[in-house]
């Protein structure tokens, strides 16, 4: 445990035990309960936050939240999202923990932040349009509620989780984009359905502040990554 919580900070622990706070008390005071909605979101705060802050064991954690929150979107009928996350999200998080074990900093659970070239970005755009309109399409026959909202957030968290599958600072702010698709898609759920689905809303809202963490924090580990590259030269 010692080991664990060396590369954290007291306000980070505070941080992580008030969001925690948060998302139960509104389980307890809410009228309409569901208990995956509770343990998907708390499982996801952990997942996201652990993430921002690059430690190496974070896809592991993200695997059980994949497959908690494609039990909920079948549920809904978000077919998009259970879509993306059973033929992509969870693949690719298993591709992390190889990746991210190839990249580990010495001594360090952290990390190594990645450079994606010019040419990559441009292939990864390209690839985005054929992609978006052909799930698109496949989300419209499956009848999937929310459409344009269930494409636009699959597409996101695809482009994010392949970031992070490569390393780049930049999977945050795919991810942050993604957050704010989610919280309306969620909180249609709620005008539909009831509280029950509140801490959804809320737990997409803490992952959109700790995202923003996330992009600060992977930035400046890669400008430190630079200065001793640079120091070595």
């Amino acid at each position: 445990m010692k080991k664990f919580l060396k590369d954290w900070k007291k306000w980070e622990i505070i941080f992580l035990i008030t969001c925690w706070f948060v998302v139960l008390t509104c389980f307890f005071i809410s009228k309409e309960k569901d208990i995956l909605s509770l343990t998907t979101s708390l499982i996801g705060i952990t997942s996201v936050f652990i993430m921002a802050k690059g430690l190496f064991f974070a896809p592991y954690l993200d695997i059980i939240y994949n497959i908690l929150y494609i039990t909920m979107s079948f549920i809904m009928c978000y077919y998009g999202e259970a879509i993306i996350y059973i033929f992509i999200m969870i693949p690719l998080s298993i591709f992390s923990i190889v990746s991210w074990l190839k990249n580990k900093k010495e001594d360090s659970s952290v990390v190594k932040v990645n450079n994606v070239s010019g040419k990559e970005w441009l292939l990864l755009c390209v690839a985005t349009i054929p992609i978006t309109i052909g799930f698109y399409f496949l989300l419209k026959v499956l009848n999937t509620r929310e459409l344009i909202v269930s494409t636009i957030s699959l597409i996101s968290s695809v482009i994010g989780a392949y970031l992070l599958l490569r390393r780049s600072s930049y999977y945050a702010i795919a991810f942050i984009f993604n957050d704010v698709i989610l919280i309306i898609l969620w909180a249609l759920s709620i005008s539909n359905f009831g509280l029950a689905y509140l801490p959804s809303v809320l737990s997409f809202v803490v992952f959109l502040f700790n995202d923003f963490y996330g992009f600060i924090r992977w930035k400046s580990e890669e400008k430190k990554s630079k200065k001793i590259a640079n120091e070595k030269e």
